[in-house]
């Protein structure tokens, strides 16, 4: 269910549609609008196999796949989490967190009506960590400044002035222990997929690559298992040296 409204949320703030939360759900094609039947997650998708019950449209895989992630991002936090007292501040990150990276992937943009009611929770939810809460807002501004010197210095080529609002909002979640660390990740895998997309003709190298695409599920790795990657982390270092 937060899959398919979080669909509903991304589509309607970028189109600046109305009614976010109380409008009643339409077909993008003919405008008519949705029966209870044709809004059940991912089911409604395959029994009316990807078509819109009333025009036949066709409908984008798309919303059943952000209901699939959202079914399995969920499953793997509760099963680990539920019972922990930050359960429920967790699920409300994991929500802003998908929701910010489906929104950059879709658009290319960062929306500041998700990112700044996102950075609010999250900066409230620090003060109730077990983590000292410096380390919190000490890597909210690593993550500002690490973007904010690439934009300046490139004057917005490099990273859009959306990238530093997640670099801000990734080191709130995270802190500066494990803000570095996730920002390799991110970067290791948007190479990876740099490479290959280039590789295949999928993309130029003028073509805007969307940075929460990395960023973001980088956030939810380290915010899931944190801990266990930053000491396999240190006792690799130890065994080097």
């Amino acid at each position: 269910m937060l899959g398919s409204f979080a669909s509903l949320l991304i589509r309607r703030l970028h189109f600046e549609e109305k009614g976010i939360l109380w409008g009643r759900s339409k077909c993008p094609n003919c405008q008519k609008p949705l029966q209870a039947k044709n809004l059940v997650p991912i089911l409604s998708w395959i029994f009316q196999k990807g078509k819109c019950h009333a025009c036949g449209k066709k409908i984008s895989v798309r919303y059943p796949l952000i209901e699939i992630v959202f079914i399995l991002t969920f499953f793997c936090f509760a099963q680990k989490f539920y019972g922990n007292s930050h359960f429920f501040p967790l699920t409300g990150i994991v929500f802003f967190t998908l929701v910010l990276f489906f929104y950059d992937l879709w658009f290319l943009e960062v929306d500041n009506r998700i990112v700044f009611p996102a950075i609010f929770f999250v900066g409230i939810w620090a003060f109730f960590r077990e983590i000292p809460v410096q380390d919190f807002f000490i890597g909210a501004l690593a993550g500002f400044l690490f973007y904010g010197i690439q934009y300046t210095i490139s004057r917005g080529k490099w990273v859009g002035f959306g990238d530093l609002w997640l670099g801000l909002y990734m080191g709130l979640v995270l802190g500066w222990k494990y803000l570095f660390l996730a920002l390799i990740l991110a970067y290791i895998a948007g190479t990876i997929a740099a490479i290959y997309l280039l590789a295949f003709k999928k993309y130029t190298r003028k073509s805007a690559v969307p940075m929460g695409a990395f960023l973001l599920p980088a956030t939810l790795v380290f915010l899931y298992e944190g801990e266990a990657i930053w000491k396999w982390y240190w006792d690799l270092l130890v065994i080097s040296y």
